[in-house]
């Protein structure tokens, strides 16, 4: 019998999919915080503009393909950093550290979903001092990607059965099969998600 969807049709829908993934909220916010700049005549103005450029021109013009390679991922993810630390001032510490030996290719956009869920259920939900830690390992070992964010008590959705996560996990499913790890771990105050996949 006649499958319903050709795997061409199938892996243009699975990209739809991830690409749907950048949070309106996260346009919306970012906007605001340029327009905010331009006000205060900051220099930050145009480079803001700048990396909010290269982002939309990223997610919507270089994600055709099923893989995408690791340094145009890292690239995306530190201006998408860069913007959201716009909110937050210097109440936000937050580390990007990485350990590139190894170009590989990587399904687009799963990165930034993990870092999406940390800002929503982490520092979004956080009056205080929020905290995010992010590591990044591509060796001749392994794929390594880890997102550790502070969480507070007030906060009534776990980050675990938050959507976006649940939505990672078909995904990663989807494009990886077997071929992947994804451990979440919750603590006192604590959230972290920890992905590997097997490149």
């Amino acid at each position: 019998s006649t499958p319903l969807y050709s795997s061409a049709a199938s892996d243009v829908y699975k990209r739809q999919m991830l690409k749907s993934q950048l949070n309106p909220h996260f346009l919306f916010n970012t906007l605001n915080n340029i327009y905010s700049l331009s006000l205060d005549n900051s220099p930050k103005t145009s480079d803001s503009i700048g990396k909010l450029s290269e982002i939309l021109d990223y997610v919507l013009y270089r994600c055709e393909d099923k893989f995408v390679p690791l340094s145009g991922e890292v690239s995306m993810l530190e201006n998408y950093i860069d913007l959201e630390k716009l909110r937050y001032d210097d109440r936000l510490k937050i580390t990007f550290e990485k350990n590139v030996k190894r170009e590989i290719e990587i399904a687009p956009l799963i990165l930034l979903s993990l870092i999406e869920n940390a800002f929503k259920h982490g520092a979004g939900e956080d009056g205080g001092s929020p905290e995010i830690k992010i590591l990044l390992e591509s060796t001749s070992q392994g794929f390594i990607f880890s997102v550790k964010n502070s969480v507070v008590d007030s906060v009534t959705e776990k980050p675990s059965s938050a959507i976006g996560l649940k939505n990672i996990k078909k995904q990663l499913e989807l494009i990886y099969g077997k071929n992947y790890d994804l451990k979440i771990e919750e603590k006192a105050n604590l959230f972290s998600v920890t992905l590997k996949l097997h490149v």
